[in-house]
């Protein structure tokens, strides 16, 4: 019997599988193919096409499959409802996959998004099988009692068939497979192809390599569409794309390939190297962080990956890689532990975490002693140096470099004393003549820093001797330890050959140089040698000012003024310089100079007053704000710019503390006093209470309120001083000098605007002495003799010892007595006396006491008694005496004010003559 139709050629079956998969193979041919369920394929002929010799065999082949497959219909008809579910599910993670697969493959996707996408996805997968099989155990295990969710009787179990038995073997199987789905990388979730995909693979491999790429492509892209997840396919393309020279799309063919299948560091590594060359440093990082996975003892990929983190900025991720890579070390790889050992360290120091990088190199010592070289040893006493632990830097030195002492007392006497009394009987240092340089050097050092420097001498000399181009960095760091502990003399010839070469002498070394000459009072060198740094490095004010101070103890007072002058013009200022600079002048009693450069040195935070407005402002306010804001008015109303538009400017190098531009302000405060400057002081102690500086002490600006009410007082500001003594009122109530200053400033004050204060003031304090007399004092200016007589026998009755009270109580009765038309005018006048007489005893017998009893009598027209009075007040001399050798008149002597007096009374009598004697 001949076929139905000639055979198909497997170039054509090949162009079918291409056009429109492998379901469209054979169909209505001679060979069929029918996809199954687990993504393989089953191929089969039809009976018609087949010769008629071969049927009868082929029919008993038909009857024997029908016969397993009725069977093998009946065993899996037992499991479909129970692997549904599973079926469902994986299908939807192919699904899945392929469609994140295309994702990345479009550049939608990082690689790194695509990886944690499908991690993520297994993440769930694996959280839903442990939830779901928390009572399976393995098959071949028995479960004890109690422990199943199903109680299984004996009998039961006797009489259960074997069909259910391979039921349930069948169904945990299953779930182990499940279970042994992994995490990491997904790169063994599949092991091996299917054999109708290896075929397709394997020809796709042969078509390239006979060169036909296009063809091996598109079988490579038909396996991934129906096996998103083996590996396979992406290799080929991989390479395919490589050989082609797109580097790009081979990468990220090659990155799918390398995350589909087992782990491989190496390969991971490569494709690390195809980043980097693409630019991708992120991608490179993450692909050795896949490699470290695969193969974490290669200590390779670890140090790469931190050098990539370390380079893109990362050093928290390149701290943490280095951490992992000590602990993945063995043994035996103790230059690898101690290479990052290293690495911690310098990650540790940027961090300024000098203790934690310590640790590090103290367990790489004791770990790997045999592996430790010189240069270990010198970054650790580096660090121990920085930490200024000198003591155990002495100890390594000793355990690793075979550093030895002898003394001239015995090892026994020895170990009884103390290590820095130890240090002190040693007499001489040896060191093996191999030890390297820079050690030598950190032995100094520690030395110096545990004040044995007498151990040092030899190891100096050496480096004096030596060349200063080769060894000129260490001797800078020996010199910076003998300048810490001040051994001057010591380091001076360590700087004076520094400053010889071309190469170390820059102005840093010249200034130490300097520092060191003048310590040890060579003073003319340390001239020549400031001048230099100056010359070297003009804004250096350090060495400007500690010249000035050079040739002002030369005795070149005007040189040392000159070195400290700046140009306010054209040169950036330094207060620091200023400020010096005003001590020297006001040293050399060049006062204005002195005011003048004060002044230009507050300005840089003083506030610029330019009339009466605005130092109503900045006196008003108590907040620095709210001046602010005041002052931003007044200017604004009277349309000026609100900061000063020319002005020096200043630099910010160089402190003063605020105690010390305090207490100049203080001094400036004091001249301009002396020199009766009250205008000039005013608005300087008013500029001060708008400087930030101030503002942040207390006790400062406290102080400077005080002063501007002296200035506002000696200046006739009655307004503002009264304003200011107020404030200083409300918060020192019972401070009898505070309450003389306000009387002293309400004496001058043009209004009386503190009645008001005062009666309000009094309310919240009834008992207080001064407010009940101040408040007769205004009751009795206005005429209100009643209300007056009330508060001074209040105070009176508070305190009856005070002979002020006792003499306005009579002044009260006089004044009352005077009164036109008041009554009892006799009763009165006894009742002033009485008073008046309180007063003289409780004053006692003085000329003060006299004169007012007198100016009494005066005004009640008892002139008789007045002058007996006036006369007593005469004979005694003033209350209080003037001191001895100042010149001029007593300003307590009454004796002018009682002979004015007297002559009036005589002149009204008609008596000329006494008159004109007094």
């Amino acid at each position: 019997m001949s076929r139905a139709s000639s055979p198909l050629s497997l170039a054509t079956i090949e162009q079918e599988i291409l056009a429109g998969g492998l379901e469209n193979v054979g169909s209505g041919r001679g060979v069929m193919a029918r996809p199954a369920g687990n993504n393989s394929l089953t191929f089969f002929m039809n009976d018609e096409d087949v010769e008629e010799e071969e049927e009868e065999g082929e029919m008993e082949g038909v009857a024997e499959d029908v016969t397993i497959d009725n069977l093998s219909m009946d065993l899996s008809s037992l499991d479909t409802s129970q692997t549904s579910q599973a079926s469902v599910e994986e299908e939807t993670s192919k699904q899945r996959e392929r469609v994140l697969t295309d994702k990345y493959l479009a550049g939608q996707l990082s690689f790194k998004d695509f990886v944690s996408e499908i991690n993520g996805e297994e993440d769930d997968e694996e959280e839903l099988v442990s939830d779901d099989d928390e009572e399976w155990r393995p098959p071949g295990k028995r479960v004890k009692p109690g422990k199943t969710s199903r109680a299984t009787s004996p009998e039961s179990a006797k009489n259960k068939s074997n069909r259910e038995s391979f039921e349930e073997e069948l169904e945990q199987s299953q779930k182990s497979q499940l279970k042994r789905k992994k995490k990491v990388g997904g790169g063994t979730r599949r092991k091996r192809l299917d054999p109708a995909l290896q075929g397709l693979m394997g020809e796709a491999n042969l078509r390239f390599a006979r060169g036909d790429a296009e063809t091996a492509e598109r079988m490579c892209m038909e396996v991934i569409r129906q096996d998103p997840t083996a590996p396979e396919p992406f290799q080929t393309l991989a390479t395919l794309y490589e050989e082609q020279g797109e580097i790009e799309r081979s990468l990220q063919f090659g990155l799918l390939a390398a995350h589909l299948a087992p782990q491989d560091g190496e390969e991971w590594a490569r494709l690390a190297d195809m980043s980097l060359e693409q630019g991708e440093m992120v991608q490179a990082a993450d692909c050795y962080r896949k490699a470290v996975d695969a193969d974490p003892g290669v200590a390779r990929y670890h140090f790469t990956r931190a050098g990539l983190l370390e380079r893109m900025g990362d050093k928290k991720g390149a701290l943490r890689c280095y951490k992992r890579l000590l602990a993945d070390l063995n043994m035996d790889q103790g230059e690898e532990f101690m290479q990052a050992t290293k690495a911690i360290a310098t990650l540790l120091h940027d961090k300024e975490d000098l203790e934690e990088a310590k640790k590090y190199f103290e367990e790489a010592f004791s770990r790997h002693g045999d592996c430790v070289t010189s240069e270990d040893v010198n970054l650790f006493l580096e660090l121990l140096i920085t930490l200024n632990q000198s003591q155990q830097a002495l100890t390594i030195c000793c355990e690793w470099c075979s550093v030895q002492f002898s003394a001239d007392q015995s090892h026994k006497d020895l170990s009884n004393l103390e290590p820095e009394d130890q240090l002190a009987a040693f007499t001489e240092l040896l060191v093996p003549e191999d030890l390297a340089a820079d050690i030598r050097a950190k032995l100094v050092v520690i030395l110096v820093g545990l004040r044995a420097s007498h151990l040092t001498t030899e190891l100096c000399e050496m480096f004096l001797e030596a060349e200063t181009d080769q060894f000129g960095d260490l001797m800078l760091d020996m010199g910076e330890a003998m300048l810490k502990e001040k051994l001057w003399t010591k380091a001076l010839p360590f700087y004076e050959k520094l400053v010889e070469s071309e190469r170390y002498g820059e102005a840093a070394v010249w200034l130490q140089l300097a520092e060191c000459q003048a310590n040890t009072n060579l003073l003319e060198m340390a001239e020549k040698s400031y001048r230099k740094v100056v010359e070297l490095a003009p804004h250096v004010y350090q060495a400007r000012l500690q010249l000035s101070l050079i040739m002002h103890k030369l005795g070149r007072a005007e040189d040392a003024l000159d070195t400290l002058r700046q140009d306010e013009q054209q040169e950036l200022l330094n207060p620091h310089l200023m400020f010096e600079r005003c001590q020297m002048l006001l040293a050399e009693n060049k006062i204005e100079e002195f005011l003048s450069k004060g002044k230009l040195l507050f300005s840089r935070h003083f506030v610029t007053i330019r009339n009466k407005d605005e130092l109503h402002a900045i006196s008003s306010a108590k907040k620095m704000s709210s001046k602010n804001k005041a002052l931003n008015e007044v200017r604004n109303f009277r349309c000026e710019p609100l900061t000063e538009e020319f002005g020096p400017e200043f630099g910010t190098t160089g402190k003063i503390t605020v105690e010390q531009e305090f207490g100049m302000f203080r001094r400036m405060c004091e001249i301009l006093f002396e020199q009766e400057r009250y205008v000039e002081l005013q608005r300087v102690t008013f500029s001060a209470l708008g400087s930030p500086v101030f503002t942040r002490k207390a006790e400062i600006i406290k102080e400077c309120e005080f002063l501007c009410l002296l200035s506002s007082f000696f200046n006739g500001d009655s307004y503002h001083a009264y304003n200011l003594v107020r404030e200083l009122v409300i918060k020192n109530v019972n401070n009898n000098s505070v309450w003389n200053l306000f009387n002293l400033v309400i004496m001058r004050a043009d209004d009386v605007r503190h009645n008001r204060f005062l009666m309000r003031l009094m309310s919240r304090n009834p008992d207080n002495l001064a407010l009940g007399i101040l408040n007769g004092h205004n009751c009795l200016v206005a005429g209100t003799y009643k209300y007056s007589l009330g508060e001074y026998m209040s105070a009176f009755k508070a305190d009856s010892s005070n002979p002020l009270v006792a003499l306005m109580l009579g002044l009260t009765f006089c004044h009352m007595a005077c009164q036109k038309f008041s009554a009892k005018k006799h009763s009165l006048v006894v009742q002033a006396c009485s008073f008046l007489n309180t007063y003289k005893s409780l004053r006692g017998d003085c000329q003060e006491v006299n004169y007012n009893i007198g100016r009494a009598m005066h005004q009640l027209s008892l002139l008789p008694a007045a002058l007996f009075y006036y006369k007593k007040g005469l004979e005694m001399g003033p209350s209080i005496k003037q001191e001895e050798g100042k010149d001029g008149h007593n300003m307590f002597d009454l004796s002018r004010e009682i002979a004015f007096n007297m002559s009036l009374i005589y002149s009204s009598s008609g008596n000329m003559d006494l008159a004109r004697m007094y």
